[in-house]
């Protein structure tokens, strides 16, 4: 619940502030309509993949002893998660909000 109130008091702040207008908005509605279009089971699978990365990016940060170390820890998983295309579903929340 605490993501889905934070992502739409993000994307109302972000329509206040007129940052979702134009090309942004048309964009924006593009990605909804191909995100709201896609099947339910391959989202939820990619859902779950998203999460199993996110979680081991948060462990092998937990884990590093530098900061150096934190930075590959975080930024290999998640590298990884975009490049799937695994669905992040709190980022989706923002982005379903936005269009």
């Amino acid at each position: 619940i605490g993501n889905l109130i934070g992502a739409v008091i993000f994307a109302l702040l972000v329509h206040y502030c007129d940052m979702n207008t134009g090309l942004t908005a048309d964009l924006a509605r593009k990605i909804v309509y191909k995100k709201c279009s896609k099947d339910f089971l391959k989202t939820f699978i990619k859902g779950i993949g998203c999460n199993w990365l996110v979680c081991m990016a948060v462990f092998l940060s937990g884990q590093a002893q530098d900061m150096t170390g934190k930075m590959v820890g975080i930024w290999f998983p998640i590298s990884c998660f975009v490049a799937i295309g695994f669905e992040h579903i709190p980022a989706n929340m923002f982005v379903l909000t936005m269009g």
